[in-house]
């Protein structure tokens, strides 16, 4: 599969969405913006060097380096907002990740197969002995938690594309801080469908979801089986 150019999206590119009354946000249901569709390879593929490399560097310098149906696309450094709320989100799991010996990461991409799509989490929580695809990726079911803190720029993708993406490559939990909703909620999805295709919108992609306003608890379930209280998540 042939790697177009990369392109650059920004993390506030858009108006802020609307309030939403739903888990998942249903002006998000629409086939507007679906991608077209790109041919799919029999096999999973190895990522260039080159192309490796770059994704690489970019990510080096701050930016956001992902692959996404074959285009390299890339976005600029998150927010301070999104960065204090990841600061957060860590603080919260720190000390479980410690007596457990888990890895917090930043800058590592999940794999999205049978291409050679990775996208890359604002925070992936990892077990010592993750397993690796290259020197930048990890294969999905060997992550424990994928976070992501959407902005007005990226609301939509994390939304939409990511739980698609990332239950497609076997997260087991994807968790979704929104300070963008009103009123702000975070959304824990768990138990990935396992024959999802990359352009099965029309689909749960994660059969358990559950949303929880500022100020509720959330719970996270095994190897987590902690409690938190969202209201620390935020300012």
């Amino acid at each position: 599969m042939a790697l177009t150019k990369p392109t650059k999206r920004g993390r506030h590119d858009h108006a802020a969405p609307q309030k939403q009354d739903d888990p998942v946000p249903g002006d998000l249901d629409s086939d507007e913006h679906e991608p077209p569709e790109a041919g799919k390879p029999e096999e999973p593929q190895e990522l260039p060097d080159e192309v490796l490399h770059l994704c690489m560097q970019l990510n080096d310098a701050g930016y956001r380096a992902e692959i996404r149906l074959g285009q390299v696309v890339v976005s600029p450094w998150m927010s301070e907002e999104s960065n204090e709320i990841i600061d957060r989100v860590s603080k919260l799991l720190f000390p479980l990740g410690m007596a457990k010996g888990w890895r917090f990461f930043c800058n590592w991409a999940v794999h999205i197969p049978p291409m050679l799509d990775h996208r890359l989490p604002d925070l992936l929580v990892l077990p010592m002995k993750a397993e690796r695809l290259d020197r930048m990726r990890v294969h999905g079911h060997s992550v424990l938690l994928a976070v992501e803190v959407c902005s007005p720029g990226n609301h939509e993708v994390d939304w939409k594309e990511k739980p698609l993406d990332y239950a497609r490559a076997g997260v087991p939990l994807y968790l979704i801080v929104d300070p963008v909703a009103s009123p702000r909620r975070v959304t824990l999805m768990s138990d990935p469908l396992l024959d999802l295709e990359p352009f099965d919108y029309h689909r749960q992609a994660y059969q358990r979801i559950v949303t929880v306003e500022e100020g509720a608890v959330l719970e996270l379930p095994e190897p987590f089986g902690i409690k938190i209280e969202t209201s620390a998540l935020f300012d």
